[in-house]
């Protein structure tokens, strides 16, 4: 019991010194290493990083980082914008539900919240302030869209947590997806009830002539998640394979059928997604080591039993752990979070009785809580640095919708079915224990 309470000190305190979440990990590692007090501890350790970073499913994380830059830099959000403008924009509060509908498709392109905030923050965000909209207001509903993004697939989030916990991807892709659909739902209603609240403005309805040419405009970007999907559910490819054709789809997209890119650009481009990959790479190979000393530590076991102590009930116990989720997620970001507390909570949800899938998705949901909340949401700062405004104007707009996170949150937790019936129904694994 000492040595995982000077692991869990270790680790600790390297994060309050802001010390990286890699870093720290590593160092919590190391406390096993003095206890042990043998080398080969030191080459076992080595050996977990290194087969994190070379496992092969991890080749699809920097594929389809590369994928979203290339679809990013090719400008092809405007189009996503037109798609998602004739089928929603003529509803109260069109702008608004243009925004979620457009971070819907942008999130099969890129995985990332933070890119959705990028992209979508400095194209919708001035178009709605200029329609009159509150600029808190728009800041806040691109930064809860743009929570959907790890969600869905190809969401990184999703294949760094079934690469390093051995859950199937596809399954985690299919579940996102229906989770994803229903809290863009959800975002959607929100907007629309907001919108009269706020006296937003109404548009009219699209012809089915502009409805057709905004399809075939967007056809291009909307293909990217599209093949993915249909490729990994028809069982066509693998999700590594997905990958690779998702960049060959953006390459052939953006060099010759819009040439919205230049082959001389391609240097940049490859230089950012190979940053980004390093740094999701680096902290999943750390990640696995630190998951090694937590299995053979027994502190997963050691958690539980004080649990316990507490309440016997599985839905204390269960309540207990989501709210230090929700409190991490406000001061470290969704893939660090996961990576530190994974290989202790995982294992007492199945011990719980929960599938490999839904404990996947509950995770990833209340931790993305954490991101629209101060003090370090990391979707909150984002969006007003984006959004160019304060956070008492952001927050002023937020706390429905943080609140709406939170009921969520909680439905996915208690209704299995939203999580697990399309992977059951694809037969893609991960539902039963």
């Amino acid at each position: 019991m000492a040595i995982i309470l000077l692991l869990l000190v270790v680790l600790i305190v390297g994060i309050l010194l802001g010390v990286p979440i890699f870093a720290a990990m590593g160092l919590s590692t190391l406390v096993h290493f003095v206890d042990t007090g043998r080398e080969s501890t030191l080459i076992i350790l080595n050996q977990r990083i290194f087969n994190g970073v070379t496992s092969f499913t991890f080749l699809a994380v920097p594929m389809f980082i590369l994928a979203g830059e290339i679809m990013v830099r090719g400008k092809l959000i405007d189009r996503l914008l037109d798609v998602a403008r004739a089928f929603v924009g003529h509803l109260r509060g069109g702008l608004a539900q243009v925004n979620i509908l457009s971070s819907v498709f942008f999130a099969g392109i890129s995985g990332s919240g933070q890119a959705d905030i990028a992209a979508m923050g400095s194209t919708v965000v001035p178009a709605m302030v200029k329609d009159g909209y509150p600029r808190g207001y728009a800041a806040a509903i691109t930064a809860q869209s743009a929570t959907l993004s790890p969600t869905l697939p190809p969401s990184i989030v999703m294949v760094v947590y079934g690469a390093v916990f051995g859950v199937p991807v596809g399954a985690l892709f299919a579940a996102g997806v229906s989770v994803g659909a229903f809290m863009a739902v959800c975002y959607m209603i929100l907007a629309y009830v907001m919108a009269w609240k706020y006296d937003l403005p109404l548009h009219p309805r699209a012809t089915l002539c502009q409805i057709w040419a905004a399809l075939r405009s967007g056809l291009a970007p909307l293909g990217m998640p599209a093949i993915i999907l249909i490729g990994i559910f028809g069982g066509f490819f693998t999700t590594v394979e997905a990958a690779a054709v998702a960049v060959l789809y953006a390459l052939i997209m953006t060099l010759v059928v819009y040439r919205s890119i230049r082959i001389s650009e391609m240097g940049p481009i490859l230089v950012s997604a190979a940053v980004t990959s390093a740094a999701v790479l680096i902290i999943a190979g750390v990640g696995l080591s630190f998951s090694y000393i937590v299995a053979i530590q027994h502190i997963p076991q050691a958690v539980l039993g004080a649990l316990t102590t507490i309440s016997q009930s599985p839905f204390v116990i269960v309540s207990l752990i989501v709210i230090v989720l929700l409190i991490a997620g406000m001061f470290v970001g969704r893939t660090a979070n996961i990576l530190l507390f994974g290989p202790i909570i995982i294992p007492i949800f199945y011990q719980l009785g929960f599938s490999p899938v839904h404990t996947a998705l509950i995770i990833i949901i209340v931790l993305g809580v954490g991101h629209l909340t101060p003090p370090v949401g990391g979707a909150l700062l984002t969006a007003c640095l984006i959004g160019r405004c304060s956070m008492p104007d952001i927050l002023k707009y937020m706390w429905p919708m943080i609140i709406l996170e939170v009921v969520l949150a909680a439905i996915i937790l208690m209704v299995p079915a939203i999580s697990e019936s399309l992977p059951a129904f694809f037969e893609l694994g991960g539902t039963a224990r």
